[in-house]
Protein backbone atom coordinates (compact mmCIF):
# COMPACT_ATOMS: atom_id res chain seq x y z
CA UNK A 1 0.00 0.00 0.00
CA UNK A 2 1.14 3.63 -0.85
CA UNK A 3 0.45 6.68 1.40
CA UNK A 4 -2.37 8.48 -0.33
CA UNK A 5 -0.98 11.94 0.05
CA UNK A 6 -4.40 13.51 -1.21
CA UNK A 7 -6.22 12.25 1.77
CA UNK A 8 -3.93 13.89 4.00
CA UNK A 9 -5.01 17.15 2.46
CA UNK A 10 -8.61 16.33 2.36
CA UNK A 11 -8.34 15.53 6.03
CA UNK A 12 -6.59 18.89 6.59
CA UNK A 13 -10.08 20.41 4.63
CA UNK A 14 -12.28 18.92 6.87
CA UNK A 15 -10.85 19.79 9.72
CA UNK A 16 -10.49 23.35 8.31
CA UNK A 17 -6.98 23.64 9.05
CA UNK A 18 -4.84 25.85 7.22
CA UNK A 19 -1.13 24.38 6.02
CA UNK A 20 0.71 27.11 9.11
CA UNK A 21 -1.81 25.39 11.54
CA UNK A 22 -0.79 21.91 10.25
CA UNK A 23 2.79 22.67 10.17
CA UNK A 24 2.39 23.89 13.97
CA UNK A 25 0.51 20.74 14.72
CA UNK A 26 3.54 18.37 13.33
CA UNK A 27 6.30 20.76 14.89
CA UNK A 28 7.24 21.51 11.40
CA UNK A 29 8.19 24.61 9.67
CA UNK A 30 5.53 25.33 6.77
CA UNK A 31 7.96 24.08 3.76
CA UNK A 32 8.52 20.57 5.59
CA UNK A 33 4.53 20.08 5.54
CA UNK A 34 4.07 20.91 2.39
CA UNK A 35 6.64 18.59 0.91
CA UNK A 36 4.85 15.85 2.59
CA UNK A 37 1.34 16.75 1.87
CA UNK A 38 2.77 17.17 -1.54
CA UNK A 39 4.17 13.80 -1.98
CA UNK A 40 7.88 15.07 -2.16
CA UNK A 41 9.25 14.12 0.84
CA UNK A 42 7.72 10.35 2.83
CA UNK A 43 5.70 10.34 5.86
CA UNK A 44 6.68 8.81 8.86
CA UNK A 45 5.60 6.18 10.77
CA UNK A 46 5.63 8.70 13.94
CA UNK A 47 3.94 11.64 11.60
CA UNK A 48 1.51 8.82 10.72
CA UNK A 49 0.33 8.45 14.08
CA UNK A 50 0.39 12.22 14.58
CA UNK A 51 -2.18 11.95 11.58
CA UNK A 52 -4.26 9.74 12.73
CA UNK A 53 -4.63 11.52 15.99
CA UNK A 54 -5.14 14.90 14.72
CA UNK A 55 -7.94 14.16 12.22
CA UNK A 56 -9.39 11.10 14.50
CA UNK A 57 -9.07 8.70 11.12
CA UNK A 58 -7.61 4.83 11.07
CA UNK A 59 -4.43 4.17 9.09
CA UNK A 60 -5.82 2.87 6.34
CA UNK A 61 -7.71 5.65 5.91
CA UNK A 62 -4.53 7.96 4.59
CA UNK A 63 -3.37 4.37 2.40
CA UNK A 64 -4.31 4.39 -1.82
CA UNK A 65 -3.94 0.07 -2.54
CA UNK A 66 -3.11 -0.95 -5.95
CA UNK A 67 -4.57 -4.40 -4.83
CA UNK A 68 -8.11 -5.32 -4.70
CA UNK A 69 -9.41 -5.72 -1.17
CA UNK A 70 -8.73 -9.61 -0.01
CA UNK A 71 -10.62 -10.98 2.90
CA UNK A 72 -8.96 -13.28 5.69
CA UNK A 73 -11.05 -15.57 7.83
CA UNK A 74 -8.34 -16.35 10.94
CA UNK A 75 -9.64 -18.48 13.46
CA UNK A 76 -7.37 -17.76 16.65
CA UNK A 77 -6.49 -19.87 19.86
CA UNK A 78 -4.96 -18.37 22.39
CA UNK A 79 -4.70 -17.86 26.38
CA UNK A 80 -6.45 -14.82 27.59
CA UNK A 81 -3.30 -12.23 28.44
CA UNK A 82 -2.83 -12.51 24.43
CA UNK A 83 -6.55 -12.27 23.26
CA UNK A 84 -6.31 -8.97 25.61
CA UNK A 85 -3.74 -8.01 23.47
CA UNK A 86 -5.72 -8.58 20.13
CA UNK A 87 -8.70 -6.66 21.90
CA UNK A 88 -6.58 -3.51 22.56
CA UNK A 89 -5.56 -3.64 19.10
CA UNK A 90 -8.40 -3.47 17.33
CA UNK A 91 -10.30 -1.41 20.07
CA UNK A 92 -7.32 1.55 18.93
CA UNK A 93 -7.54 1.13 15.52
CA UNK A 94 -11.55 1.24 13.89
CA UNK A 95 -12.20 0.07 10.44
CA UNK A 96 -9.46 -2.25 10.65
CA UNK A 97 -11.20 -4.78 10.01
CA UNK A 98 -15.11 -5.87 8.11
CA UNK A 99 -17.70 -5.44 10.98
CA UNK A 100 -15.16 -3.79 13.26
CA UNK A 101 -17.67 -2.88 15.71
CA UNK A 102 -19.20 -6.51 16.14
CA UNK A 103 -15.90 -8.56 15.88
CA UNK A 104 -14.54 -6.35 19.08
CA UNK A 105 -17.86 -6.94 20.65
CA UNK A 106 -17.29 -11.07 20.05
CA UNK A 107 -13.98 -10.54 21.25
CA UNK A 108 -15.01 -8.94 24.61
CA UNK A 109 -17.31 -11.84 25.18
CA UNK A 110 -14.99 -14.28 24.51
CA UNK A 111 -12.53 -12.24 27.15
CA UNK A 112 -15.19 -12.24 29.77
CA UNK A 113 -16.18 -16.28 29.45
CA UNK A 114 -12.99 -17.38 28.95
CA UNK A 115 -11.65 -19.94 31.56
CA UNK A 116 -8.75 -21.19 30.26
Amino acid sequence: MKFNHNKLREARGQKKLTLEEMAKCMDMDLSAYWRLETGKTKVKAEQLIMFMEIFDRPYAYFFKSSNPIRSIKVEVECIPDKLQIIYGFLKAHPGIIKNWEQNVLKLEQEIHSSSF
